[in-house]
């Protein structure tokens, strides 16, 4: 390990936070983190701002804290999950008003605000040696078409962001497609269990580190 540690930031949902695993065990950020130290051989250093149940409005709204402002204005490496508590939001709606509108406006809505996530990263951090990480969603209910759909809709949107400078799309769809039961934590059956949590380090990690 050399004395120049780098910094990671990860901002986001209950996937950021780890839900679904027992409490101190790792999520996707302490599991990627430690990948990322063995690759580069160096130190990395990181710092959570996540809660559960975070849309993508709110993860704007954290990046204009001044705690995560300066967080971001000194990471080489940040990782963003987002997007999969408006799709559910737009779910419940649908189920009360039978309106699909209503998820089709969702994605559209949270489509916008990565737009402006992606921004004000690319204002605040002043190196531009960092990389941005996005993951597409995954999908915990495929029984049920409808969210199958939706899901794609918005996967094809956002892994058109990792087209810009510094940024790409880790594609968990893929990975938990048909391996639902193996990777999805049994309480819930919404978020990953420990196993899940690792593939998706992995799936981060295989996008490699440049710049």
């Amino acid at each position: 390990m050399d004395f120049n540690p780098l910094r990671y930031l990860a901002i986001g949902d209950s996937l950021t936070v780890g839900i679904g695993v027992l409490f101190l065990d790792p999520g996707f950020v302490e599991y990627y983190r430690g990948m990322s130290q063995q690759i580069l051989k160096k130190s990395v250093f990181y710092k959570k701002y996540a809660r559960s149940g975070a849309t993508t409005e709110d993860v704007l709204k954290m990046l204009h804290s001044p705690s995560v402002t300066e967080a971001v204005n000194c990471a080489d490496i940040i990782t963003i999950t987002a997007g999969g508590d408006d799709l559910i939001n737009a779910a419940k709606e649908f189920l009360i008003n039978k309106n699909e509108e209503s998820v089709s406006h969702a994605i559209n809505q949270s489509l916008k605000n990565y737009s402006k996530i992606i921004d004000r990263i690319r204002h605040l951090d002043k190196q531009d040696q960092y990389i941005l990480r996005l993951t597409n969603l995954y999908n915990p209910f495929p029984g049920i078409p409808i969210a199958d759909e939706a899901i794609k809709a918005f996967n094809s949107s956002i892994n058109r962001f990792g087209l810009e400078m510094n940024v790409k799309v880790a594609d968990l769809y893929s990975v938990f497609k048909g391996n639902e039961r193996a990777l999805l934590s049994k309480k819930g059956g919404i978020h990953p269990n420990s196993e899940g949590y690792y593939q998706m380090a992995l799936a981060l990690s295989r996008l490699g580190y440049s710049p």
